[in-house]
């Protein structure tokens, strides 16, 4: 089996087409693929960057996609934020070629960190939430596959430091809770940023927890009578721009910290434990 997605997409040949749903910029811009590749978001303004995408907007009821002609289909942090739900996994299976694979990520909707986000974001666009047995069974039965493997996906808490950036100018009519928090010093927010990073984490570790776990990331393919795997999640991921690395891998600065592959900057790093690397 696949160890990640980006696995699954190396394998895809030059004729055969991942669908991105909700992609923003792409929910992968780092991918190397020679397959053919087609964003998808019901904003224009997401597609800010340049890349090797073919991009449409649209909405996730409504594919802008033929039926059975997708090999990947991609919803990466987006289902939480896609309604109706029925008929967004209505169109999703009407679009997936039989024996297509279908990569899900999804938060927690009843942990600590979404708890987080949607307080200070006022539910933060968060539509649906989810547990993790209830996402996977919802999967399996729209869309006919069966889950084959998945991971869980630690947070940074990334989205206080997006708060802080969103602050230095402020936009019109800010809600009253928002408001509020912008007479604070930036240092505040960075230092209760770093303080659920490290302190969630020492829980985990010691009691036994998930407070760190943002969501989980699913991998579906045809039924293969084979077991689901669970494969570990990379445990330290970057304050400045949330991405993940493995503990093996990461550049150490000092014996507390390492080094962002992606942004160059430096976080507090953390050993691997039970299901992490």
């Amino acid at each position: 089996m696949a160890a990640d997605i980006y696995d699954w997409i190396a394998q895809l040949k030059s004729n055969q087409w991942v669908l991105d749903v909700g992609s923003g910029e792409g929910s992968f811009p780092g991918a190397e693929f020679s397959c053919r590749w087609l964003a998808l978001d019901d904003d224009p303004a997401a597609f800010t960057t340049t890349v090797r995408y073919n991009r449409v907007t649209g909405r996730g009821h409504q594919l802008p996609v033929a039926d059975g002609s997708i090999d990947l289909l991609i919803c990466h942090h987006a289902l939480e934020h896609l309604a109706p739900l029925d008929q967004t996994l209505a169109e999703m299976a009407r679009v997936l070629k039989p024996g297509g694979q279908c990569y899900i990520s999804v938060p927690n909707g009843h942990g600590l960190c979404d708890a987080v986000y949607r307080l200070v974001f006022l539910g933060g666009g968060h539509v649906n939430r989810f547990r993790k047995d209830e996402v996977v069974s919802l999967v399996e039965q729209r869309l006919n596959l069966r889950l084959a493997e998945w991971h869980k996906l630690y947070s940074s808490f990334v989205y206080l430091r997006k708060l802080m950036e969103l602050l230095e100018t402020p936009p019109p009519k800010l809600p009253r809770r928002l408001l509020a928090i912008s007479w604070l010093p930036q240092s505040c927010v960075g230092f209760v940023q770093r303080t659920l990073y490290v302190g969630t984490r020492f829980l985990d570790r010691w009691l036994r927890t998930d407070l760190a776990v943002y969501g989980w990331a699913f991998f579906f393919e045809k039924p293969s009578g084979q077991p689901v795997v669970e494969q570990p999640g990379y445990v330290n991921v970057c304050l400045h721009c949330g991405t993940g690395q493995p503990a093996a891998g990461a550049p150490r600065t000092r014996w507390w910290s390492c080094r962002c592959p992606n942004c160059s900057l430096t976080y507090p790093y953390t050993r691997p434990f039970r299901s992490t690397r």
